[in-house]
């Protein structure tokens, strides 16, 4: 929609957060499933999401960034 996309000049200052947002939660997700692999990470719920087969349930990566 044209005339919304002109009035909403906060969407590339959201999106702009959003990615810094995402990366910081990417950032501790791909630290977890290096501690996995390597059998170093403690147990919790985060580890068990991860070896979970979340994928199976519709649940894409970034969603599972923000879950766990």
């Amino acid at each position: 929609m044209p005339f919304y996309d002109a009035l909403s000049g906060w969407k590339k200052l959201g999106d702009d957060i959003h990615q810094k947002d995402a990366a910081v939660f990417a950032y501790f997700w791909n630290r977890m499933k290096r501690e996995i692999e390597q059998g170093v990470a403690p147990h919790s719920w985060g580890k068990g999401f991860v070896q979970s087969d979340y994928a199976k349930h519709g649940i894409d990566e970034m969603g599972a960034i923000y879950t766990a």
